[in-house]
């Protein structure tokens, strides 16, 4: 395959994960750990909504948010953490 012929896809072979992503650094880490963050949000926050509906409160739904903000900052944490001793 001659130069003119090469895409943009052929650039990066290498697939990684997200905890890679997250422990290299730069541009795709700061992605990677604010998607970590909303994901994890939103999860909970959805779990929580559920709970709040079946048992007819509506606490749970914020405390849903909190666990999941603090277990998508625990996972970059893990993940800095794993990358430090490898």
């Amino acid at each position: 395959m001659n130069q003119s012929q090469k895409k943009w896809w052929d650039g990066d072979k290498e697939l990684r994960t997200a905890g890679e992503l997250v422990s290299g650094g730069g541009i795709s880490g700061a992605f990677m750990t604010l998607l970590y963050v909303i994901i994890g949000i939103v999860f909970w926050s959805l779990v929580g909504y559920g709970l709040d509906l079946l048992l007819g409160t509506r606490w749970i739904v914020w405390l849903g948010a909190l666990i999941g903000a603090a277990g998508g900052f625990y996972l970059v944490y893990y993940h800095m953490q794993h990358r430090k001793t490898s």
